[in-house]
């Protein structure tokens, strides 16, 4: 078997890790949502249209980044408690 970055944690650790990530990536899509909306809100009422150019960089920023850095982590975590249970 070929010994992957995670083979070190035990599956308990490896499950709370995705677990950890998991919740960041929602915090962190939730927190972007929640200042895009703001930010729309404030713009719409101060009549301020710049402040729209804001908001597709905290949507790719607050979804996409968190989606990148850890989902690449959690697939080779899960992939690493799949081979577990094959063995």
């Amino acid at each position: 078997m070929e010994n992957s970055e995670y083979s070190s944690y035990s599956s308990e650790e490896l499950n709370k890790k995705i677990n950890r990530f998991k919740k960041l990536q929602i915090g962190m899509t939730i927190v972007a949502i929640v200042a895009s909306a703001v930010i729309g809100i404030v713009s719409f009422t101060r009549n301020a249209p710049q402040g729209y150019q804001m908001i597709p960089i905290l949507l790719v920023v607050g979804i996409g980044y968190p989606f990148l850095a850890f989902g690449g982590m959690r697939k080779k975590m899960k992939s690493e408690l799949e081979s577990r249970a094959k063995a």
